[in-house]
């Protein structure tokens, strides 16, 4: 039986937009005839990956990240190319061919299968025990803590029961060993065999952003243990990277633009009974910077339910500072009495959650009242402390006008019932906060030794800070923009080979990138007769080197404006071949001058091809 071939990849590919593939993952903004978002692979604030829908191609200008609907399935999922086949077939609704699989391949795939099938099926046994009469427990926890069954049921809530129970109701299905990888039993302390890893909890179902079950949190009611416990790290689970109730929430949070942030499962499901959609959930409360991705990708604004109270308010606000420093509209929701949202939601409804999110106040302000004296206690050595936390605070807006605004507020609220202090006590604010945007910026300084300043002359930060002299492009690196522009012609045109190999020769590239993506169009060329246009998308599935690759995609999306082929493929051989002479010209050079050093006859060819050289560069500069 044959591999997949390449007519059944292009249906795939051509019966899965890549707009549509990659919005499951990634909130995109039309722009032109492209797509544009925040790059999944990597943190940035403004976007730069670019969707390009009529190529089907994405391509990031900040990480290089490029590639196809396979490409970024393969990526973003971590599968093997035969996995993501698979799942895009499957997507389209195309029937899979018959198809032989390499050993690895066939054990990867088949790991990777059962592991996912083993936590759905868990999942299902789970559930099914919640509603029997062992689960009755746990049913009568959810249903005292305000939750509908029809609530239970869309959350796949369940219920752990006895030691060894899923074990039992698995071990017929699959390994122990897939089992034990993806968390669902443990060694036995006790003796030989396995055991459940969780029992009698209420169990919470943990899926990624496609809705697949990859692991779950367990709620002890009674007995000893941890009150809530996961899944240990597996190949399929990473806590740092996962937010509960995402794959439930990511339409809302985009259509909404807007993310609220809790702490809990509970608080995340009993606000979405209430109608909000849009909430979700870190398992923990320090947030991970893939967690941050993740949320700016989804939605610009974050609004924070967090118990800033607890012991661990410090590092909390690291987290938070993290998801501001990545471009996001913070904002922290002080809920009334010290309560969570599922408390507080349950207690006074919908309508005051509705409000109090309203109300939530940007992270920054918040910040600064927690380091700001309270009323009475605003001693002098407390205005002095509050004045350098304040000054600390306020290092980390990078908006001056709004970092200036904040300085007002915090010098007037200082000053109190002494208006005539404010000025001074605006001015050690300044001070302080400009000494440590002074130092951060030092830290961050690249080298300006080049940059064209008089002796003595500062750097300045900000908007007036004196851009760098633009290097002049060297021949090097005029040659190079040359070929780049004559491959992507080539491969837009491929009807001007005849031209440029009429002109430079077989071998018309001497960037090994552009003479790797040469080599195999020119086969296309000649073997299938690509047509136009094609010619990008069939080399991706031809070239084995993602540098390749990755400068396909980078052609694609910034595309070459041509009005006229022909003309600009010639200007570009002009330029080329000027290169080439003037390279050969050298060498000539130093073959004559080593032949006079050595006090040798120089070859009358040497002379000929010289001289010939020499005019013919003349001739072009006149």
């Amino acid at each position: 039986m044959s591999r997949f071939d390449q007519a059944f990849k292009d249906e795939v590919r051509a019966k899965n937009d890549i707009v549509e593939v990659i919005s499951a993952y990634v909130k995109l903004e039309r722009r032109g005839n492209r797509y544009v978002g925040l790059c999944p692979f990597h943190s940035e604030k403004t976007p730069s990956f670019h969707v390009i829908p009529d190529r089907q191609f994405y391509h990031c200008f900040g990480c290089k990240a490029s590639g196809d609907v396979f490409t970024f399935l393969m990526e973003r999922e971590h599968l093997t190319f035969y996995e993501a086949l698979v799942q895009l077939a499957r997507r389209a609704g195309i029937p899979l061919p018959q198809e032989e699989r390499t050993p690895e391949e066939e054990r990867a795939y088949r790991e990777r299968r059962d592991m996912y099938a083993a936590l759905e099926l868990a999942a299902r046994f789970y559930h099914h025990q919640l509603f029997s009469e062992a689960g009755k427990e746990g049913l009568d926890y959810l249903l005292r803590r305000g939750l509908t069954e029809e609530t239970i049921r869309r959350f796949r809530l369940g219920w752990a029961v006895g030691r060894g129970a899923l074990y039992r109701a698995l071990r017929g299905r699959f390994p122990a060993e897939i089992l034990q990888r993806v968390g669902l039993i443990v060694p036995r302390r006790d003796g030989e065999g396995y055991m459940d890893a969780f029992f009698e909890r209420v169990m919470f179902p943990i899926t990624d952003l496609a809705g697949r079950v990859i692991g779950f949190g367990g709620r002890i009611l009674s007995g000893e243990g941890a009150k809530y416990k996961n899944t240990a790290e597996t190949p399929l689970f990473s806590k740092r990277h996962v937010l509960f109730g995402l794959d439930q929430a990511k339409e809302a949070m985009r259509a909404r633009n807007q993310a609220i942030l809790v702490e809990g499962y509970m608080d995340v499901i009993m606000p979405h009974q209430a109608g909000f959609q849009n909430v979700v959930a870190p398992l923990g409360t320090a947030l991970t910077d893939e967690q941050c991705r993740v949320l700016r990708q989804q939605a610009s604004q974050v609004i924070v339910a967090f118990d800033m109270d607890t012991a661990g308010q410090m590092a909390t606000l690291r987290g938070l500072q993290k998801l501001y420093d990545t471009g996001c509209d913070v904002r922290v929701l002080r809920i009334p009495d010290g309560k969570d949202p599922d408390e507080f939601i349950r207690t006074h409804g919908p309508q005051a959650f509705a409000a109090a999110i309203d109300q939530a106040v940007p992270l920054i302000e918040f910040r600064i009242d927690l380091v700001l004296p309270r009323s009475g206690q605003a001693t002098p050595e407390a205005k002095a402390k509050a004045v350098e936390s304040v000054a600390q605070v306020l290092a980390d807006v990078k908006d001056e006008v709004l970092r200036e605004a904040y300085v007002d507020q915090v010098a007037e609220r200082l000053a109190g019932d002494n208006p005539l202090a404010k000025p001074d006590l605006k001015l050690a604010i300044d001070r302080q906060m400009n000494r440590l945007l002074r130092r951060g910026f030092q830290h961050n300084l690249p080298d300006t030794r080049n940059n064209r300043r008089g002796p003595g002359e500062p750097v300045t930060p900000g908007p007036y800070r004196r851009l760098a002299a633009q290097p002049l492009v060297t021949p090097e690196e005029g040659v190079h923009r040359a070929e780049r522009a004559l491959l992507y012609l080539l491969l837009e045109h491929p009807g001007l080979v005849g031209l440029v190999e009429g002109e430079l020769g077989a071998e018309p590239f001497a960037d090994p990138r552009h003479k790797q993506i040469y080599a195999a169009a020119r086969q296309l060329v000649a073997g299938a007769g690509a047509r136009p246009g094609g010619l990008i998308t069939r080399l991706l599935d031809e070239l084995p080197d993602p540098e390749a690759k990755s400068l396909l995609t980078e052609m694609a999306a910034k595309p070459m404006l041509t009005t006229d082929p022909e003309k600009e493929a010639a200007d570009c051989i002009e330029k080329i071949s000027k290169h080439r002479d003037s390279r050969r010209k050298e060498d000539l050079e130093n073959l004559i001058r080593a032949a006079e050093s050595a006090k040798q006859r120089v070859d009358p060819a040497i002379w000929n091809e010289y001289v010939a050289l020499a005019r013919k560069l003349k001739a072009s500069r006149s």
